[in-house]
């Protein structure tokens, strides 16, 4: 997890905190003006913390809900649930007390809006010339064309929750990264690097596919199977366009020979004439 990407935990955690404590301190020992400090501090930190700004060009995954309402059903289900479960812990004893502690688990559910929130505040993808740079919670990876050992087009297909959940959030291991659009199907790009770190990111993200193809080919890497021939020729028609085509030099001896050839014939025509 890269800087940016704590930074946004702070965000989120620290407010969690103080709304507990706002709560749970007016209830025992606070006055309620104190509570009402604790409130206000929690928005002032969750609103004076920078935000990240994705860098120029990068495409970011889709977030449905958007990331403040993520944020605020974290807080729903945090402030009140884990203050109830404290108190009751607190004061009440058997089963009550059991009760209370079984608070904790819906309590705990806020922890997963506010990774999802992160998520998506802290990735991204970034396509260059001659490679891309992925970003996932703030920490930076960049993969050369060259890198790679193979490149793929896969239909991805999944119920609503899952397909939500993928593209929310993202990898489902440290050798995966994802960049979904959050629907349940799409044309995926997936990426493998030589090392096994796969790469998958939804191919109707990329506003300008046709340009990444073109870097890829121009890497000598093949392009992927779900490509038609057509498609094929219209790459290297337009990389051709923008790049120019790979004329072949001749080498030195050859050129030599070819002197020495042109210069007998010269010669023999010459001696004819006389």
């Amino acid at each position: 997890m890269g800087k940016t990407a704590k930074l946004e935990f702070i965000r989120r955690l620290v407010p969690l905190s103080l709304g507990v404590l706002a709560i749970i301190g007016g209830f025992f020992f606070m006055s309620v003006l104190s509570s009402l400090l604790c409130l206000v501090a929690a928005a002032g930190i969750y609103a004076a913390l920078p935000r990240p700004n994705a860098p120029s060009g990068a495409i970011r995954p889709v977030s449905r809900p958007p990331v403040l309402i993520l944020d605020l059903i974290g807080f729903a289900l945090g402030i009140p649930l884990f203050s109830l479960a404290f108190i009751g812990m607190g004061l009440a004893t058997g089963g009550l007390a059991l009760l209370a502690l079984f608070c904790l688990a819906p309590a705990s559910a806020s922890l997963v809006f506010f990774t999802a929130a992160v998520r998506q505040q802290t990735s991204w993808v970034r396509f260059f010339g001659n490679g891309f740079e992925f970003t996932q919670l703030g920490l930076r990876v960049r993969v050369l064309y060259e890198e790679l050992s193979r490149m793929e087009v896969r239909l991805w297909e999944a119920p609503g929750l899952v397909a939500w959940f993928q593209a929310t959030i993202g990898s489902s291991g440290p050798r995966s990264a994802v960049l979904l659009n959050g629907e349940q199907s799409t044309k995926t790009l997936v990426f493998r690097r030589r090392d096994g770190v796969r790469f998958t990111i939804s191919s109707e993200l990329v506003p300008d596919l046709q340009r990444i193809l073109i870097g890829i080919d121009r890497a000598g890497m093949d392009l992927p199977d779900g490509i038609s021939e057509l498609q094929r020729r219209k790459i290297r028609q337009r990389r051709e366009r923008m790049y120019g085509g790979e004329v072949d030099l001749p080498q030195p001896s050859e050129q030599k020979n070819v002197a020495r050839i042109a210069a007998l014939i010269e010669h023999a025509r010459r001696t004819a004439g006389q």
